[in-house]
This record gives C-alpha cells, structure tokens and sequence, in this order.
C-alpha cells in the first residue's frame, strides 16, 4: 500500500495466543533503502489515540532515511482482538516482543524501540528483558512510575462524579480497593481489569536496567526554554540507566501532545529524535 515520498504502509496482523494483534508498519518502498525499523511502545488509554499522529509524523522522517517504524496494537486496544478489560502488562509485554521478534526476520531487523508516556516503561521492560545493547531506546515524555501515572488517571473518574449525590463518594483508595477485591474498573470508558491496575502499581522505569552499551534518548517536555529536569527525572536519573549506558537527556517546549484533545503537533520532538539519530547512524554492527 504506498503513501507516496517514497514511504509504503504495511497494515498486517500478527498472530499472538489471544487473537490477532493489528500491526501498521511505516516502511521505505520497495527498491529503496532499508536499514532496520523501530518499533512503537504507545502510551496508556487516551493518550493512546492522541500519539498517533506524532508517530505518523516521525514515520515520516525515519523512512526517507531508511528506517521503519511499526506501530501495534496491544490486546484489547485498537484494532487487535480482545476487549480492553483482557489487557494484561505481562501480555502487552509478550505483544510487543513478539513483535520485535517478527521484525528481525526483516530488512535490518528491528534496531530500536521507541516509548510514548506509559509506553516507556513497558519499552524498558522489553529491552531489559531482550539485554541486547544493539536495540536504541527513544522515550518522549516517560512515566517514571506506573502508581502515580494510574492514580492521575483514576482522578478523571473522580472528576466526572463530583456531582452525583445518588453513589458514595470515591477515591482511589476505594477504587484500589475494588481491584483487590477482583472487581473490574471502568474509568473514562476504559475497563481495567484488577491484574492490568496491579501490575501497572508496580510498575517503574528504575526497574528495568539496560543492557551496557545500549544508547538512550529521553524527551521530557518543558514550558520555559531554560528550565531544568523535574526534581523526580533528576533523580531517577541519578540510579537509571547506569553509567555503561550512552544516554542524552534534552528538553523541548511546545504542545502537550500526549494531554491535548485535538491533534496537535509537536516538531520539535520530531526535530530533535530526527537529529539524534542521524548523527549516531543507528544500524545493526
């Protein structure tokens, strides 16, 4: 299927133990370049939906340099089988290795993962758990820690019955509660089932070393040209990824584009990945 610029898409699915996985590969036209492609790890819910176009748009600098860029749809999200309430970390895990392991059989096989918010840590998860250094990191705006990143997101549905006198009122130790007690959850139209919520509690970038080696690029967004890292970045920082790691560490301004509603554009996380690949040549030795 082409796009034109040089640029075909792949729609495929993938075939995993709970269904077939849908999979739009970004890649160069046949008899062009290909050196290797980066497979997407998305972020968490909404912030899903609002990356997508941000990952067309890198597609759209990787491929005329000879790159792919895959993006899957995890087990109930998307256009993948299952309903949201099947989603599981391990299993989005499984997902995506299957994935990168699809993409080796392929030209270049896969040379990097890329991160989005919660995707970050499910990208760590997967490149620690694969510990080959060859694999290049990408995280835009990461969520360091999976409890704090839940609890903001179980506040929507605080918000949005703050005026209903008919239920009692809930926090989220109350809905954590429900999890353990093996209820399902429905925030912002989202089923969570009490495995999924668990494990993202426990989930955390610190967790997840990386392979010595291995070369990192993290985007974190800011509103003044001349701030400093968050307080927490700079101190996970001080213990992750560890000093065998090459790691860049920029800021950039501009939209939210994880949070805003309507689509938006970010170039200069675009602009600054672009670059940072380009002078490190990322391919396979």
């Amino acid at each position: 299927m082409g796009h034109g610029g040089g640029i075909s898409l792949e729609p495929s699915f993938l075939d995993s133990p709970d269904g077939p996985l849908f999979a739009m590969l970004h890649r160069p036209a046949d008899g062009r370049p290909w050196l290797g492609t980066f497979l997407c790890c998305m972020p968490f819910n909404e912030e899903m939906n609002r990356c997508r176009s941000m990952t067309s748009e890198l597609a759209q600098r990787l491929v005329p340099a000879g790159y792919g860029l895959m993006v899957l749809d995890l087990l109930g999200t998307g256009d993948s089988a299952g309903q949201y309430s099947d989603g599981r970390w391990s299993t989005w895990v499984d997902n995506l290795q299957a994935a990168l392991h699809g993409l080796r059989q392929r030209p270049g096989g896969c040379v990097g993962l890329l991160g989005i918010r919660l995707g970050a840590i499910l990208a760590a998860e997967l490149h620690a758990r694969e510990a080959d250094p060859a694999l290049t990191l990408l995280l835009w705006q990461p969520v360091l820690d999976g409890k704090t990143h839940l609890t903001q997101f179980m506040r929507v549905r605080i918000a949005a019955n703050m005026d209903r006198t008919d239920q009692p009122r809930e926090t989220t130790t109350t809905m954590r509660q429900q999890w353990s007690s093996g209820e399902i959850v429905e925030i912002a139209g989202y089923a969570l089932h009490p495995e999924l919520a668990q494990a993202i509690d426990q989930a955390s970038l610190a967790a997840n070393p990386l392979a010595a080696g291995t070369r990192l690029l993290w985007l974190e967004h800011s509103i003044e040209a001349d701030a400093a890292l968050s307080p927490a970045t700079q101190r996970l920082l001080e213990r992750w990824p560890g000093a065998a790691v090459e790691q860049t560490v920029q800021l950039f301004q501009g939209p939210a584009f994880w949070q805003v509603h309507e689509r938006v554009d970010a170039p200069q996380v675009i602009d600054a990945t672009a670059a940072w690949l380009r002078a490190r040549e990322v391919t396979h030795a």
